[in-house]
């Protein structure tokens, strides 16, 4: 998808972002994002030592943003989408632990996925078309926040269940999520493909690319519009949205304290 919509240009093997060492300093340059921003969650008591970890975690945050841009991949500009979520779930699951809210931060979750998918359908086409720049900044903002979006439901969703399903049976509860994740994760990329085939039968730029593949050339991108597919995904997010509304109406209704923290204040 980043491919047909972002105007990129592989950086040569010659010059130092071509090279297979950036990777590796790549690499190095993630840690110390995950690492500073992690830490900096769990100082209490030193600001100064807390907003320090923070800032490195944004400075190195931009600079790996920088050096996937200057090797002009579609899989280095995606690969920041896991670095937000290791920012930000600690600070979640902890807010969820001392002020509750976990059903407000599912339907928050899926509002998120919604706006991410819709951007990719819709924005990141048009701005990539009028700035190649511009494109790869919508693109790396909104992997961010989807990063941000897959953290939100798992900090909410799993301290839920022990509330929602009987102590007896927690395992088999979570076994179940887990074994309707998979079929979901089994079976989308089967069904996206058909979308991306069915949408795309007419589109004459998809029919030449394809045509040159069969001549023999090699290196050739398909161009597909992956606008239904992501529209199909967006849908997903309305019905998590739709079912979250629903949840948060049954325990405001039965009592289950999702919106309550797991923590509570001793009298």
């Amino acid at each position: 998808m980043l491919q047909c919509n972002l105007d990129l240009t592989a950086a040569s093997p010659d010059t130092f972002w071509g090279r297979s060492t950036v990777t590796i300093v790549q690499y190095l340059i993630m840690l110390a994002v995950a690492v500073c921003a992690f830490s900096s969650n769990f100082i209490k008591n030193n600001k100064a030592l807390k907003y320090g970890l923070m800032g490195m975690a944004v400075v190195a945050l931009v600079v790996y943003c920088y050096m996937g841009y200057m090797r002009g991949t579609a899989e280095t500009i995606f690969a920041v989408f896991p670095l937000l979520a290791v920012a930000i779930t600690p600070i979640l699951g902890n807010y969820v632990d001392h002020k509750g809210k976990a059903a407000s931060m599912l339907m928050l979750g899926s509002i998120l996925l919604v706006v991410c998918h819709l951007t990719f359908a819709f924005i990141l086409p048009g701005v990539s078309a009028s700035s190649a720049a511009g494109g790869v900044v919508v693109a790396y903002v909104t992997i961010l926040v989807l990063g941000a979006s897959f953290s939100l439901v798992p900090a909410a969703l799993w301290p839920s269940v022990p509330k929602l399903v009987d102590e007896k049976i927690i395992g088999s509860a979570y076994a179940a999520i887990f074994w309707i994740q998979n079929i979901g994760l089994g079976l989308f990329p089967t069904l996206i493909g058909n979308v991306l085939e069915s949408s795309n039968a007419n589109n004459a730029a998809v029919i030449a690319a394809k045509d040159a593949i069969k001549a023999g050339e090699e290196g050739v991108l398909v161009p597909y519009d992956y606008k239904w597919a992501l529209v199909m995904l967006a849908s997903l997010g309305i019905a998590a949205l739709l079912i979250s509304v629903y949840l948060k109406a049954v325990d405001k209704k039965k009592g289950y304290g999702l919106e309550e923290p797991n923590i509570k204040a001793e009298n």
